[in-house]
């Protein structure tokens, strides 16, 4: 819904059981018509290593429900052109856990005169909550699989690339920190640094690098110097070699042009 934001567009938070958690979120209709929005929750589940989700048609085992005193979920609202909505919800914390939701900002087309449409609009916030009887769950995440994709480089015209997968072993979410360490001759060339990217509770993630602040694929920028390199994370090391193929076959293909021409010359064909 590009006429509309929310913020905070994502919510990580752990809670010990019993405890009440009261959260604002701001709406802002950044467009130039009235909308005619509602609110509504939805659990999911994640799918696959990718971070896509897929959404639950079952009821959330914590309490959530809005403060506002005028406004519940499910209610609709009115916001004029770049006029705010300030959402208070609440969060009753009960079952040990990692629960996960999705805040929707809905807006209903058939609420628009010139409109023919029923179908719902909705923009989201993510929920991430933890229930634990300790403040800060212990961190069980192991990298599984980790390889270089070409363990055989040409120093000029192809990247190094790596890749695995994270696994939480906890129940319990958690950001990945962690760095490829990339050495030669022993001693450290550079490093990878992870996108910290969060591993839900009994779940992967791909590892991803952080790249200005943005998820991109672990690979080594060209051109490398040649030699025999390491990659190592958690204690997962794996080689490379790093040569200057193309440089090779091309003086290898120049050598034998040469020597051609040289043999031509000194044995010319009658």
């Amino acid at each position: 819904m590009n006429n509309l934001s929310i913020s905070p567009s994502k919510l990580e938070i752990q809670l010990k059981p019993g405890t009440n958690y009261v959260q604002s979120y701001i709406i802002k209709n950044i467009g130039d018509q009235q909308l005619t929005l509602n609110s509504s929750i939805d659990s999911w589940i994640p799918q696959g290593s990718d971070g896509n989700v897929t959404y639950l048609n079952t009821n959330p085992n914590i309490s959530l429900s809005l403060s506002n005193t005028d406004l519940k979920l499910g209610q609709n609202f009115v916001l004029g052109p770049n006029q705010t909505k300030q959402l208070v919800l609440k969060i009753q914390a009960t079952t040990l856990g990692d629960h996960y939701f999705t805040l929707f900002i809905n807006q209903d087309t058939s609420a628009i005169a010139s409109s023919n449409s029923t179908q719902l609009i909705r923009l989201g916030s993510h929920l991430l909550i933890s229930v634990s009887d300790t403040d800060q769950p212990p961190s069980k995440l192991v990298v599984n699989n980790f390889k270089v994709n070409n363990p055989f480089i040409d120093s000029f015209f192809f990247p190094t690339t790596f890749s695995g997968q994270i696994i939480n072993q906890s129940n319990y979410f958690d950001k990945v920190n962690k760095s490829i360490v990339i050495t030669k001759n022993g001693q450290e060339v550079t490093k990878l640094t992870i996108f910290p990217d969060n591993v839900l509770a009994n779940h992967s993630r791909n590892l991803r690098c952080l790249d200005n602040n943005l998820p991109v694929n672990c690979q080594l920028s060209k051109p490398v110097l040649p030699g025999f390199y390491q990659a190592t994370i958690d204690k997962q090391t794996v080689s490379f070699v790093v040569l200057p193929y193309s440089l090779l076959i091309f003086s290898a293909i120049i050598f034998i042009i040469i020597k051609a021409i040289i043999d031509n010359y000194k044995h010319p064909k009658l």
